[in-house]
């Protein structure tokens, strides 16, 4: 090592006051050995679970908003079913009051086909309210998924993920202490280098 040459050409009597503590101080440091590739593979596993659960967040939330839009489209689908049947309702009202009074005790009114009209309106006013109301139902899920609370139907993932980013941060603060390691070593080398400097300038300054 550079230091046992130095040390051999300076002398040990010649040695500052500071400098074996010094050198034991580097010799420690530079046989602890810094290494974070443990760290960083928890680091990236748990990242990638962090990921996972967040692309799963993300796909709830895309689920529910694609329902929204297919019940919107129901809706719609359903509300111009139901002016349908209002119109021929009103259509068939006024067509059974233009049958004479004769004509409806001769037995001769036409036979109704299919359901009642009036039981097809009330069918499709029933699927309008139940569309509205499952409607209404999805935006409220929509809304609790981006709530970190114990209602949200995915709390539990919630409480995942804040877990999951907790730990990132206990590791990424546990690497960032293994590396002032590193700037340890550079203090103590640069502390040397300066005794050295300072013995050879004063060497330099008493030589004739």
């Amino acid at each position: 090592m550079l230091l046992d040459g130095f040390e051999a050409k300076m002398g040990e009597a010649r040695l500052p006051k500071g400098y074996a503590e010094q050198r034991r101080l580097l010799m420690e440091y530079l046989h602890r050995p810094v290494d974070t590739s443990a760290i960083d593979n928890s680091i990236s596993d748990l990242k990638q679970k962090e990921a996972d659960v967040v692309r799963k967040l993300g796909e709830e939330r895309a689920r529910t908003e694609s329902r929204i839009d297919e019940l919107h489209d129901e809706l719609t689908s359903c509300s111009a079913e139901l002016e349908k049947e209002k119109a021929k309702s009103a259509k068939l009202l006024a067509s059974e009051r233009s049958v004479s009074f004769f004509g409806r005790l001769l037995g001769r009114t036409p036979a109704s086909e299919g359901k009642n009209p009036q039981d097809r309106l009330k069918e499709s006013e029933a699927k309008l309210q139940f569309l509205t109301d499952q409607i209404a139902v999805q935006q409220k899920a929509l809304k609790s998924i981006d709530q970190r609370s114990p209602k949200s139907p995915l709390a539990e993932d919630w409480k995942t993920l804040e877990l999951l980013q907790t730990k990132v941060r206990e590791l990424e603060d546990e690497r960032l202490e293994r590396t002032q390691l590193v700037k340890e070593r550079e203090k103590v080398t640069a502390s040397l280098a300066e005794i050295i400097s300072g013995i050879s300038l004063a060497k330099e300054s008493k030589s004739p």
